[in-house]
């Protein structure tokens, strides 16, 4: 055993050696102030931002284009659009021959667009009415990515159909367009020539360029009637959609005078229309010879294209004013064109009509969907 003094010993010696480690590690670990952190966290984005440089520069030709100094953009946005559809058709149920135009109004929405170089989030409402624009696109010299989704209730035009007395108006309200865009293309000239730089000012085009551009899109559009006289007059149709897929070949061409301080762009591209589908959705009130009250039924049918393929198209513009490395003022337009055609049956519901009655129809609708932009950007 050990005695007392030996272990009080011990245990003072193991008290020193502890409080050696401690001072030690102490005077080891000296506190990193502030500053340094933050420069280690500046250094660290400035080196992947000088990466994604090099990244977005990869086989540019320097003499044709350039990037902006600063890699930010914030930028006011002025949106104007409207959606104008054509339909016309033989021998419908209730109608006979139809002519029916719509268009929605164009009043200016304000919106806010946010970039980081080739991407870019955009977002537009309209303060009076309440609906809105959403955009979302990547656009790269050699290819580019782009999602538009559009919807109004202030669509408004007229029905002049063969069975219907005079001309029936809709009003602001009546009807409501829904349309969504996802289109990509790819630039043949990537080297020299840039549509980032005309839609989107991450580029900055020094020398007058052009390049064969190739399309690949995906549309759809939705009508529906918000009005149960406009669906009951219509055998209870409610909404009609439209798919469509196809792929376009084009060209577009950038010219500036000035090395880059104004861009006026042009481009145009046939579309080959591959995919078509168009859904017809309601109700109709059916009424059984055993039943006194009858109840709804609710249908949904495809139309059949009267064609495999249509031919449709996009048209762009731009103008571009790159007041110096911080400030752009822009100027863009596209304008899509949107067709279908069917022949086909359309199958009366109402059997207290006709239960036997289904003619053969023609359809032809066309629209024309556009949206041009003004907007002034902040550099940072």
């Amino acid at each position: 055993m050990l005695s007392d003094y030996t272990m009080k010993k011990y245990l003072l010696i193991l008290v020193g050696v502890a409080v050696s480690v401690c001072v030690f590690a102490k005077k080891g670990h000296v506190e990193k102030p502030d500053s340094v952190r933050s420069n280690k966290a500046k250094a660290f984005f400035q080196k992947t931002f000088t990466f994604a440089d090099e990244w977005f520069m990869r086989g540019v030709d320097t003499n044709y284009l350039a990037l902006p100094k600063y890699r930010f953009r914030i930028a006011l946005n002025s949106e104007f659009g409207s959606v104008h559809t054509i339909l016309l058709a033989d021998d419908l149920p209730y109608f006979g021959n139809l002519d029916a135009r719509f268009n929605s109004n164009i009043t200016p929405k304000l919106g806010v667009v946010a970039s980081f170089r080739n991407i870019k989030v955009g977002y537009a409402v309209d303060l009076y009415k309440g609906y809105s624009n959403f955009n979302l696109a990547m656009l790269q010299n050699a290819f580019g990515l782009e999602i538009l989704r559009r919807k109004t209730f202030y669509a408004k035009g007229y029905l002049d159909a063969e069975n219907i007395d005079g001309r029936t108006n809709i009003e602001a309200g009546d009807i409501s367009i829904t349309t969504f865009f996802l289109s990509a293309y790819f630039a043949f000239n990537r080297k020299k020539f840039s549509m980032p730089a005309a839609f989107n000012q991450s580029f900055i085009q020094k020398k007058s360029a052009g390049s064969v551009l190739a399309y690949v899109n995906f549309d759809y559009t939705d009508m529906e009637f918000q009005k149960d006289s406009y669906a009951a007059m219509a055998g209870g149709l409610r909404s009609m959609e439209l798919y469509q897929a196809s792929l376009g070949i084009g060209y577009g061409y950038n010219y500036t005078p000035n090395h880059g301080k104004v861009l006026l762009h042009l481009s145009a591209a046939p579309y080959l229309v591959f995919f078509n589908r168009m859904i017809q959705t309601g109700d109709t009130r059916l009424i059984l010879p055993t039943e006194e009250q009858g109840f709804n039924l609710i249908f949904s049918r495809k139309i059949k294209p009267r064609f495999p393929v249509f031919i449709s198209g996009v048209v762009k513009a731009a103008v571009v004013w790159n007041i110096n490395d911080r400030f752009c003022l822009a100027m863009t337009g596209v304008c899509n064109n949107i067709r279908f055609r069917a022949r086909d049956t359309m199958y009366e519901t109402n059997v207290e009509i006709d239960p036997q009655y289904n003619p053969l129809i023609n359809m032809s609708l066309m629209t024309w969907d556009w949206k041009a932009n003004v907007y002034f950007g902040v550099r940072f």
